[in-house]
């Protein structure tokens, strides 16, 4: 009886360590989606949920500005005009305006830049006198806070649209167009 009991615990060990497991989960391959490869264009449910050298979200600027008549509050706790009240009458076309602005700063667009601008401004009292200074005023850390300015954080106040966290430019509408009346490198 003492060497039953041994052998038959064996035997058992033995019958269900031989059985196939049951399977809890089930894996169907035909409804899984294959990966995308690189070079592939991603579409239909494949979409991985990002897009190569870009920020993963997708801003629609051309949507309507929900501040074009109502103050808005930034992150930082600062409170901004409306469009309307900083004299932008469409604020939504000042955004499309300025992203715009943004890829001439990042050519390098001197013509383009100057004709931007409000002269006589201070320190330049000619579109020439700009031209001839831009490499000066447009170098690292000034085009830096250009691009990097959040189009839809545009600080707004009495006297117009400041880019930058030093309110490095501003504009306002000035003849119909969107003029630069101050730079600040």
């Amino acid at each position: 009886m003492n060497q039953l009991l041994p052998a038959l615990f064996l035997a058992l060990m033995l019958v269900f360590s031989c059985e196939e497991t049951t399977t809890h989960i089930e894996f169907n391959a035909e409804d899984s989606i294959p990966p995308v490869t690189a070079g592939e264009i991603s579409t239909g449910n494949n979409y991985l949920g990002t897009i190569p050298g870009m920020d993963a979200q997708v801003v629609d600027y051309t949507l309507p500005n929900p501040y074009q008549h109502k103050s808005q509050l930034f992150r930082d706790s600062t409170q901004s005009m409306s469009w309307d009240e900083a004299g932008f009458p469409d604020g939504k076309s000042f955004v499309l305006f300025f992203k715009q602005f943004q890829f001439e700063v990042i050519d390098r667009k001197k013509e383009l830049i100057a004709a931007h601008i409000d002269y006589p401004i201070r320190g330049f009292k000619n579109k020439e006198a700009f031209i001839n200074s831009f490499d000066s005023i447009f170098g690292k850390e000034f085009v830096d806070e250009i691009i990097h300015q959040d189009p839809l954080q545009i600080y707004r106040n009495k006297n117009g649209a400041m880019i930058g966290d030093d309110g490095q430019l501003w504009f306002k509408m000035i003849g119909g167009a969107y003029k630069i009346f101050e730079i600040n490198p």
